[in-house]
């Protein structure tokens, strides 16, 4: 680094500026500040300008918009991780890297505001949340290793149940990273949203402030955004987190979430085995009743069999009466109709002594007229038949 020896050389602005920027860096390459919010506003909706300051300092902060992971209002109590700068134009300032709430009033006034945000948009509603499976098997767990609540999560976890696949993402669950951390693991777990059956996120208790990273709106919509059901158990007795909020089921603590999560093995064995006792004496019973019900109806059978059998006799006779009937009444008709058929019968005609003429062409004479002397004619009697010969005709 260059250094400024001689207090009577010349130099530029802009070399002024160098030096003394690379002086900030050497001599405070980062800082935490704390202080009162004042002034804030969006240019361009990029960058966010306001004012940090106390009871008697006011400095200058810049940032961009991306890093914003909360609510800020004027007035709100905040701590920046930042690098102080003099800018091109000699204008001292803190270019922030990360920023975050300070204080219970000032959580939970950023709280309220991004709530009523989200709750406007449908997020919180309860009629998108969804049922977790009731035995599911692979597990998308997001939390800290380091953390008490991964050990509790997975002792209670694997005693309530077996053959669970866990698969676990190491994020940090407080502090600047860890938002973006666990918004990339929501994602990453959400590429492959066949492979598990649900997604918990989870970290032990702490105070209101340590808590905050659950309040932010990249780590709210990711939740709402997952297409694997969510549990959200985030330890804090007395709120509940926007995350949970978001989140299709909420748990108190880790070993809460544990419990809803999947049932305990034994009560399961012991549910089984009550509900099998209860079923099968409930079978014995049915089948009493059955056999019960079975007799009267064999019973009822036999009646209604004996029934039939003699209404089927009566019909029997009766139908053998009527079908006497008839044929008595088919036979009378048919002799009518013989009498009335011998009556018409040529041959019966022949037999009273009546005889046919034929004349030429085998045809019959009906009328002398038809016929001329000298004719030849055939004369058939009731018994053998005369060949003649017309010698004369008359009226």
């Amino acid at each position: 680094m260059k250094t400024l020896k001689m207090i009577d050389q010349v130099l530029t602005v802009s070399e002024f500026n160098d030096y003394v920027n690379q002086t900030l860096e050497y001599a405070y390459p980062e800082v935490i500040i704390e202080g009162e919010v004042s002034s804030f506003k969006v240019n361009q909706n990029k960058w966010v300008f306001f004012d940090l300051k106390d009871d008697s300092s006011t400095i200058s902060c810049f940032m961009s918009i991306y890093q914003l992971k909360l609510p800020i209002q004027d007035g709100m109590l905040v701590k920046v991780h930042a690098r102080p700068k003099l800018t091109q134009w000699g204008k001292f300032s803190i270019t922030i890297m990360s920023i975050e709430l300070s204080g219970e009033g000032s959580v939970k006034k950023a709280y309220e505001i991004l709530k009523a945000k989200l709750d406007k948009e449908g997020i919180f509603s309860p009629d998108r949340k969804r049922l977790l499976p009731q035995f599911p098997k692979n597990i998308a767990l997001i939390t800290s290793r380091q953390a008490a609540a991964f050990n509790d999560f997975t002792t209670v976890l694997s005693d309530r149940w077996s053959g669970l696949n866990i698969s676990h993402y190491q994020v940090q669950v407080q502090g600047e990273a860890a938002v973006d951390q666990i918004v990339e693991a929501v994602e990453y777990f959400n590429k492959q949203p066949d492979d598990y059956d649900a997604l918990v996120i989870i970290r032990g208790g702490g105070s209101l402030e340590d808590l905050q990273v659950f309040q932010a709106e990249p780590i709210v919509r990711s939740i709402f955004a997952s297409t694997i059901p969510t549990m959200v158990a985030i330890g804090h007795e007395d709120d509940v987190s926007l995350a949970e909020l978001a989140a299709d089921i909420r748990a108190a603590t880790p070993t809460d979430a544990a419990r809803r999560l999947v049932p305990d093995k034994k009560e399961f064995l012991d549910d089984i085995t009550s509900s099998t006792l209860m079923h099968t004496e409930l079978l014995r019973k049915t089948i009493v009743k059955s056999r019960i019900v079975l007799d009267s109806f064999n019973h009822s059978i036999l009646i209604l069999f004996k029934s039939l059998q003699s209404t089927i006799a009566n019909y029997q006779v009766g139908m053998t009466a009527a079908m006497d009937r008839l044929i008595a009444a088919h036979w009378s008709s048919l002799d009518a109709v013989n009498a009335k058929l011998v009556s018409l019968n040529p041959e019966a005609v022949l037999q009273r002594g009546y005889a046919v003429v034929r004349g030429d062409g085998d045809s019959v004479v009906r009328n002398y007229q038809d016929i001329s002397i000298g004719e030849q004619l055939n004369i058939k009697l009731s018994k053998g038949q005369l060949d003649v010969k017309v010698i004369d005709k008359y009226k």
